[in-house]
């Protein structure tokens, strides 16, 4: 199992209405933290895109911003670590 789906497994992060775009912002962050491409971001999340276009949409839309401002930096620190398991 690829580390992004071991840690929205072990995150229970859901793509449902009304989580989604939070769901994205996080596996963007952590993602930039392990140094993946969007294109690598979106080809692990390739089943869940095919049934919600809405994610690759997000994902188009918040990844050059996360990447800009340094999203992945916060997975460095305590707080992350007490917040998500990875």
């Amino acid at each position: 199992m690829s580390k992004i789906r071991e840690f929205i497994k072990e995150n229970s992060l859901s793509f449902v209405e009304g989580s989604r775009n939070t769901s994205c912002v996080t596996i963007i962050g952590y993602a930039l933290h392990l140094g993946l491409t969007q294109a690598e971001l979106e080809a692990e999340l390739q089943p869940e895109i095919k049934e919600d276009g809405f994610i690759l949409d997000e994902i188009d839309r918040l990844f050059a911003y996360c990447l800009k401002n340094n999203y992945g930096k916060f997975w460095s620190s305590k707080e992350a670590k007490k917040q998500y398991k990875f």
